[in-house]
Parts: structure tokens; sequence; C-alpha cells
């Protein structure tokens, strides 16, 4: 099986594979979603049908390839183009897609552009508590010491407390033993991303550590690697009374953990029968007793969906072209650069190399969210929290007409053309983009409707912000419906494009995908259920006052800000700029690992994970919270950052100001810092009073806030 890196480029890798067929009297896959259960179940078997003469369906009889038994709004069905367009114009039907993972030939889409990472480095780093390192030898060097195995990267040190301790000195080190109030035990912490190295020290529990840190996974073996992969490993934890009935369908990983053997990891999602699972999560027609949720009928797991792929080992990397996975998984949950060390730890090969796929991993999130066990410990099931540094981008019109403070409706359009989108007419408020290529909103798609139902289910979904300092703005802004279209005279509701096979509208200041799931609500009135992350700034405004890095979205959708420009984390051989550490190598089973290594890492990518983390540890102590409840924290516990400590700009309220030039500028976001502030629920067992001869006397008030 070819791979990745056996090619030059991503273009090279990607015509070797499954491609829609051209024919548009060939039969695809499509994926038909309805817009209640009711009007899917009567698509559904008016389409098995043969001879009908309903308007708008197919006369023949259309073959179903899989009901998706999870969802009660979509199916996946073969059909030709005319069959599919003529299906659209069903009074029931909301959408009908091609099904891309089926014809990645086509769609795949290249990882390294839709992850949210700035590439560029500076002569900056993190280390050692450092915000903004001018000498990077000093604390990246060439062979570091014994001083410098446990160095941290501001990620830590900033988000103890919610002002600045570096108090706008950027050359400030400081040397702090970092505390936190939890560190996400008894939370599920899903990563999504591209392949990732499990092998990396970092994730390596018999190695050091936190002195609190616990590690380990929840599977059996005692296996000295935290992460288990959702896609491979986690059917175990879902269905242990199956796989420790069968020795069979077990083996041992690398590190020691008793692990479903891949082909029984796959089948396991991709067969309703008692051979492969427990009865009860098989249908009742295939001789099971499942119901409710455990009924979730089966999911398509890719081939090369493996543990070489996806995961490597100890002594191998993974085989994946990924680079930006393992430092988003040793963010969100690593021993030395996370927050939530002793979570349970799982990853997701989200959309890198033989992937799982956004849609297919979103319902096996959504599935996973619904039917865990139950943890002893608390009486209830885990809280499920995920990191997703990732975004959909599209470019805009190099030349057509923008709607900027209108009422939607087409009149009042301006002409503008740009070249390289620098220069031309352009408007300033589309001209400052940090990237040429910005987010729009998705329209009804089966990838919407999927993230839509894992937000449902209860899932906390952290999303990075985006790097294209673009303004995202809620529902009852000014800004919420700009646009632009490639003619005049052009309602918002016909201005839309077609990308890598959805279609979106071509808004300006809206969410995109995938932090738009799970919105509820209409018109003004909607409200966004995700955790929307931007970006610090490793430099200080020349106020001293801390800022919005430059790339970062903005705007009032942004939920908070993190660490991020130019932290440090884990990383594997994919990445081109790797630093050395003193605890490169260790040994397992009397096999030296191959190299650990570090790197910069940038961009909303990073804040997203460090986010995540961070909730995570709320989870601990919360752990029947919702998405609503996360968010009144952020508001009412970590509070908003002044404008004498955080730099604000100013909010630009014309489409040609010079002013959007400002980008560090928030344009109308009222800036909350995530930190370790209390959330009421952690007891009074936090507080700690002790020293040598000490005295407290007078009329001393102590409460726990």
């Amino acid at each position: 099986m070819s791979s990745p890196k056996d090619f030059n480029t991503f273009e090279e890798y990607k015509d070797t594979l499954p491609k829609e067929p051209t024919d548009p009297n060939s039969k695809k896959e499509y994926i038909v979603g309805c817009f209640t259960h009711d009007d899917w179940t009567h698509i559904h078997q008016v389409l098995l049908e043969d001879g009908t003469l309903e308007d708008n369906i197919p006369s023949q009889i259309v073959d179903c390839v899989d009901d998706y038994k999870h969802s009660p709004l979509r199916g996946r069905y073969l059909l030709n183009d005319v069959e599919a367009e003529q299906l659209r114009s069903h009074e029931k039907v909301d959408y009908v897609n091609i099904n891309t993972s089926k014809y990645p030939g086509t769609y795949l889409q290249d990882p390294s552009f839709i992850a949210d990472v700035d590439k560029e480095y500076r002569y900056s780093s993190t280390v050692k508590c450092f915000r903004d390192i001018s000498n990077l030898n000093t604390y990246l060097p060439t062979s570091p010491n014994s001083s410098l195995q446990n160095r941290a990267s501001y990620q830590l040190n900033r988000h103890m407390q919610q002002a600045d301790p570096f108090q706008g000195d950027d050359d400030l080190l400081i040397e702090d033993r970092i505390q936190q109030y939890g560190t996400g035990v008894g939370v599920d912490v899903i990563v999504c991303d591209q392949d990732a190295w499990f092998g990396h020290i970092e994730f390596q529990n018999n190695l050091g550590g936190p002195q609190n840190y616990t590690g380990g996974n929840p599977l059996p073996g005692s296996g000295t690697c935290d992460l288990l992969d959702l896609v491979l490993d986690a059917p175990y934890y879902l269905d242990p009374d199956f796989f420790n009935g069968n020795a069979s369908k077990r083996e041992t990983r690398w590190d020691g953990t008793t692990v479903p053997t891949e082909t029984a990891a796959h089948n396991w999602w991709e067969n309703n029968s008692t051979s492969h699972r427990s009865a009860k999560f098989v249908s009742s027609g295939n001789g099971g007793t499942a119901s409710g949720n455990d009924d979730f009928g089966t999911l398509s797991i890719p081939s090369g969906y493996t543990r070489a792929n996806s995961n490597g080992s100890n002594t191998a990397y993974q085989t994946g072209s990924g680079y930006h996975g393992t430092p988003c998984a040793s963010q969100a949950y690593g021993r030395q650069y996370g927050w939530a060390y002793n979570a349970n730890k799982f990853y997701l090969n989200l959309y890198g190399t033989n992937d799982i796929g956004i849609e297919t991993g979103f319902d096996m999130i959504k599935i996973f969210h619904q039917i865990k066990p139950i943890n002893s410990t608390y009486a209830n099931q885990n809280p499920t929290i995920t990191s997703n540094s990732f975004g959909l981008r599209q470019t805009p019109l190099n030349t057509g007409y923008y709607y900027y403070r209108q009422d939607g409706t087409g009149s009042g359009g301006v002409s503008y053309s740009v070249s390289g989108w620098t220069a031309g007419t352009q408007p300033e408020f589309m001209t400052n983009m940090y990237q040429s290529a910005i987010r729009h909103e998705m329209q009804s798609s089966s990838l919407l409707t999927a993230g839509n139902e894992m937000i449902a289910a209860g899932v906390i979904f952290c999303g990075s912000a985006g790097n294209t300092n673009q303004k995202l703005v809620k529902a009852d802004h000014t800004d919420y419906n700009n646009y632009y279209s490639s003619s005049d005279n052009t309602a918002l509701s016909s201005s839309t494009l077609s990308s890598g096979g959805y279609t979106y509208r071509r808004t300006i200041n809206n969410q995109g995908f995938p932090c738009q799931i799970g919105a509820t609500g209409s018109g003004t009135d909607k409200v966004y259920n995700t955790i929307c992350v931007g970006a610090l700034d490793d430099d200080h405004h020349a106020s001293g006052k801390e800022r919005k890095v430059s790339y970062s979205n903005k705007g009032n959708l942004i939920d908070c800000y993190s660490a991020a420009d130019y932290t440090l984390a884990a990383c594997d051989d994919n990445t081109s700029t790797r630093y050395n550490r003193y605890d490169a190598y260790y040994t397992l089973g009397g096999q030296q690992s191959v190299e650990s290594e570090d790197r910069i890492f940038n961009g909303t990518s990073s804040a997203c994970p460090v986010t995540c983390g961070i909730i995570a540890t709320k989870l601990q102590y919360n752990r029947t919270w919702s998405v609503t409840d996360v968010k009144n924290w952020l508001q009412n516990k970590a509070g908003i950052m002044p404008t004498t400590n955080f730099y604000y700009g100013t909010e630009e309220t014309s489409a040609t100001s010079t002013g959007w030039s400002d980008k560090n500028a928030l344009h109308d976001s009222s800036p909350i810092i995530i930190w370790d502030a209390l959330t009421g629920a952690e007891g009074f067992d936090i507080l700690s009073i002790s020293g040598v001869n000490l005295t407290i006397s007078g009329n001393i008030t102590i409460t726990h806030t």
C-alpha cells in the first residue's frame, strides 16, 4: 500500500486514490438528508420501491448502501447525477451530497491546507516558562542538559492566573513549579487531527513527569503509552465483555496494552453482528438485543487506518505524513506540555493520511459518547471533550460585488477586484485577511448533520477560530450578513459556492466549518454551541498590554483566547524544524526507542488543544456540564480582560476604513483569556496553609469562591 511519503507532492498521492466517476449516468454514492425522521422514513421507503410515480423520486428502485441506524435524518444510496438532482427538489429532502469519503482521489483535501497552523518561525520560544525567547540556543540547544528535562512553554504558566505573569516583559524568564487545580481525571479527551506518533516520550507514563501524574490508559495490560486510538482501541473500552471473551480478537500492543486486533476493531465498527460485537450492540433483526443508542448500526473504516499509519510505536514513527497531530495531542494532555495529563487520552486520525474522514469521525465520537461505560467511581459516564485544530476554507472571487451592512436583498452592491488578494479595488475589510482562503458558512449537508448530532448528544467541541484574521460575529451583529457575489443585484440567499463536494454561503463574517456545527435557533437568535478559540501573541503590544496575534480570527464570536504563538510542543519526524530533548530516547522491552524531539508550534491550532486541556480539568469537577455551562464559566469566572491589560484596538464600521490594517485589533470582541479559575465545585480541600512557626491572628475571613 502506497503512502504519501512515497510521492513528491500531495496531489501525486491523491491521484492514486479512487475518483468519482465522470459519467453522469453511472451510479455513485450519495448521502440523502431530510428535515425530520418521518421525512427520511418516507423517502427511504419510496426509494426502495420499484415503479413509484411520486414526483421527484427515481422511478426505478434505488440501492441503499447504508441506512445510518445511528442517524435519524440520513442514509447513503446509489444514484446517478440526474436522479440526485431530481431528489434534491423533493419537499422532504434537505440535501443530497456526494459521499466524499468514497472518492478521495477527487475530494481528499490536503491536510496542510485545512490545518489551522501558522508555519512561520522566528527567534522566540517558550522554554522554561519563557514567552519571547531572544536567544534560541539558550533554551533549545543542540545538546540540552538535565536542567532542561522539564522545560515548559508559556501555555502552562500563563494560564495559571488571569493577570499576565510576564507583566509586559517579553524577555522575562519565569521559573515556576506550575500549580493547577485539576488534571483531567475521569474525563475522556479526544484529540482529532492528522495521524500522530504515539511513541513520543511525551505520552509514556513510566519515565517520570509531574509528581501527581498517574498515567496509564483504561484498557488491560498496564500499558506504558497513555494514548488510545478511537478506531482501533476504543472498541475494547466500549465493549469489554466481547473482547474479554474472545482471545483471538485481541493482542498486546507494543507498550503492553491489551487491545483489539486491527481486523477485530474494524469489524466491530463495520459489522452489525454477534460475531463481531456483543449482542447488546447488535440489532434485534440480526440476532442481538440492542435498543436506543446501543443500536447504532455500522460505520465504514478505511482499510488503511492501521496502527502503523496512524499511531506508530516506540521504534517507528507513524507512516502517515501528518505533522500536526502530535503537537496538538501533547498540548492537550501530554505529560510535559498538556494540562489534562491524567485524563483518558483518546486520539482520532480525522483528516490525515488514511484518515477516518470528518463525517464518519463525528458519527464515531457521537456513538462513543452515547454508549461508553459507566464510571464506577462517579456512577455516571465520563464527560467527552474534543480538540479540533482545523477548518475548511475557500478562496473568494477575485472580482465581484461586495455587500457591507446591507439587508441581504442584493441591493447596494459595490464592485471590487483584487490581484493576489493584496491590491486592487477590494475594500479594506476584505483586504486585510492573513490567508487568501477564508471560512464561509456551510449549507445543509451530511457533514453538517453529523456534527449537529454529535453536539446534540452532549459532546463538548473545542475548535480553532482560524488563522485568517477574519472577523467572526454572532447572528445579531450588524456585520453578520456581510457577503460578496459574482454579479450585482444578487441576494445573499443566492450567493453560494461549491467546494469539496459541499455548498457554502459567500459570507465574510459568519462562523465557518467546523465551529458552526450544533448551532441552534434562527435569525438573530442563532446560537453557536461550540468553543471557538483565538490565539494570543507571544509578543506584547507596544503599550505593554497582551494582544491577539495578527493572524488569529477575531470578533465577538471568539469565546476565549489562549497561548498559541511560539509555544513548545512534541513532534514527529514529519516536522521540518525539530529541537533536541534531554530525554530523547527511552528503552522498552530491551529496545531503544527512535528519537523524541520538540517543535515550535503556532496558530489557533495550538490555542485549541491548550484550551481543551484546561476545560477538561474543569469537567473533572463538573461532570454534567454542557457547553453552555463552559461558556458561562468563561464569562463569569475566567472573566473579560480589562482594557488596562489587553489591547482592544478599534472596531471599524466602514468597509473601506484603513483601520482594518490593525491586525491586532479585536473588532468588538471582549477578550477572555482562559485560565485556571475556580468553578465552585472543586471543594475546600484545595486550601493549604503551611509554614514554620506560623501564626495567624486577628479578624480573618476565608471565603471559597
